[in-house]
């Protein structure tokens, strides 16, 4: 028997569909997930899972896939373009996800997308393994993503022309509008590096005097920290912002409904409010304040007066996917340090954080033979340790832009292959940050002095929790407050977020992994020491 509901006026729209989501970067498995972001509307994940295919390759893709079943949230397959990011001169993962794993990912029924997340310059370079599956994503008629930082003109165009469809790290309006004009789909979401939300109002006034269509733009989360997504939301965030920036409401949906489902080929089942296609539907109190107070997946009402009406059951992560920090049984701080072979002034290569990070040379001292730290110059010690296969490869080196004094911070949540990276302004400090993630199973951890003040245990791949959304936000609160209050770390609003991305070298500058400092465009090993050489 149909069952007819009376909405009393109110808005109906499409439920939201993000396109390109890493569910590790939330921390939660993905029940808790559903929990948190169905009653915000969203129905539909795309989920490109390199980070846990880094930890534990296959099995972890299979393992993190399989939380869906029965879920009021329909999870796709957005097939990790590359893992490892890098080759293994450069940095260290814990598993490959080879040419033929990759075929059999893209064979998957729940498949739809080859991932982009891979270093730009791999594409200029016409790299045979990737442009390979960029053709067997073609074959199949899935959408090819990319990211393409600041490219422009012959750049953007070559990059194009190999079939990219996407890219999600345009940093300035003029960029957007560029990539735009070459029939890219532009995937926004704000962050300290990407078009951030304070630039989204000339995003919008900028399009609509150009009379330039928005049915290309896509709104997307990529990485939500529980923090973020328990303070601000998830889509239904965007959404809100996208209007608040001057964005039509419709126009503002549509980001997150239509062009999306377009995009992904998922426009015949999904994606408007039209015969024939699912009842996914988002019931709204108020269309511009985005205020979902129903939701129905395939028809069925999951959501009702702002709370999730059908039960979602976590079930016990087996074992096999914990204990995958593989660190010496004790780090010492002399591990962490910087040798060189003579006392005396000594001429560094220091990582800079910023959007984007970059790299400026420093005048520091060696003492016996170790180059100190100097804070009156901002550079605190940054060491990125191999966990994966117990090698003891350790890449040593400065950080500068954070502000970090009388302790340290580490975690295993370190893009893309998550190695343990540890900051701070004395190499004791850091030694008893990382010893402490060890023995945790990883995740986060500050100290101050040699006291461990906040530990936030990811046992599962030191990746996720198994906590509900309001602990672990809550627990991560503390370990920021303990950056920001006791370590006087300068990135004040979510410093852990910012802290993930501080070493990957995909992105633009430079990163830092178990090897040393790697820059971006060259993909080569920059010596740490300029003058004299280390030891």
């Amino acid at each position: 028997m149909t069952e007819v509901i009376d909405l009393d006026g109110r808005h109906v729209c499409p439920g939201l569909i993000d396109p390109h989501m890493h569910i590790e970067s939330s921390n939660l498995t993905l029940g808790e997930l559903a929990r948190a972001i169905v009653p915000r509307g969203v129905l539909v994940l795309v989920a490109d899972p390199h980070e846990i295919a880094n930890v534990l390759g296959m099995a972890g893709i299979e393992f993190l896939l399989g939380q869906s079943a029965g879920l009021p949230l329909d999870v796709l397959l957005r097939v990790p373009g590359r893992v490892p990011a890098l080759p293994a001169n450069l940095e260290t993962s814990g598993h490959e996800v080879n040419w033929e794993a990759t075929l059999a990912l893209l064979d998957r029924p729940d498949a739809i997308c080859i991932g982009g997340d891979v270093n730009p310059a791999l594409l200029l370079d016409a790299d045979a393994d990737h442009l390979g599956k960029i053709e067997a994503a073609i074959e199949r008629d899935m959408t090819i993503g990319g990211q393409l930082p600041g490219f422009t003109g012959p750049e953007l165009d070559a990059s194009v022309a190999c079939g990219l469809e996407d890219t999600h790290v345009a940093e300035s309006v003029t960029e957007v509008v560029e990539q735009l004009r070459r029939g890219l789909r532009v995937l926004l979401t704000p962050r300290i590096d990407r078009l951030p939300a304070a630039e989204w109002p000339e995003l919008a006034s900028t399009l609509h005097r150009q009379g330039i269509d928005t049915r290309h733009l896509v709104l997307c989360t990529d990485d939500v920290h529980p923090n973020r997504l328990r303070d601000e939301g998830h889509l239904d965030h965007r959404v809100r912002l996208a209007i608040e920036s001057g964005f039509g409401p419709v126009e503002a949906v549509q980001m997150a409904t239509q062009n999306s489902a377009e995009l992904m080929r998922l426009g015949r089942d999904r994606g408007s409010i039209t015969p024939g296609k699912r009842a996914d539907l988002v019931v709204l109190d108020d269309l511009c304040s985005f205020d979902v107070s129903m939701v129905l997946h395939n028809g069925q009402v999951v959501v009702q007066d702002h709370r999730l009406n059908v039960d979602i059951e976590t079930p016990k992560s087996p074992d096999w996917v914990k204990d995958t920090v593989r660190l010496p049984d004790e780090v010492k701080a002399e591990d962490l340090v910087v040798h060189v072979e003579v006392d005396g002034p000594v001429t560094v290569n220091v990582v800079e954080f910023g959007g984007p990070k970059t790299m400026r040379q420093v005048d520091l001292v060696s003492v016996g033979g170790i180059v100190q730290l100097d804070r009156e110059q901002d550079v605190a010690g940054l060491a990125v340790l191999e966990r994966h296969k117990g090698s003891g490869a350790v890449g040593r080196g400065f950080v500068g832009g954070l502000g970090i004094t009388g302790g340290a911070v580490a975690s295993t949540v370190n893009h893309d292959s998550h190695n343990v990276f540890v900051v701070g302004d004395d190499h004791q400090s850091m030694a008893v940050a990382v010893n402490a993630l060890s023995a945790s199973g990883g995740g986060y951890c500050a100290v101050v002095g040699t006291e461990v003040r906040a530990l936030v245990p990811l046992p599962i791949a030191g990746l996720l929790s198994e906590e509900p959304l309001e602990s672990l936000a809550a627990a991560l609160d503390a370990v920021e407050r303990v950056l920001i209050d006791d370590l006087g770390c300068s990135v004040t609003f979510h410093p852990l977020y910012a802290l993930n991305f501080l070493c990957l070298p995909n992105i633009p500058e430079v990163g830092m992994t178990d090897q040393g400092i790697v820059e971006t465009s060259t993909l080569e090993i920059v010596p740490t020491v300029v003058d004299p050489v280390s030891g």
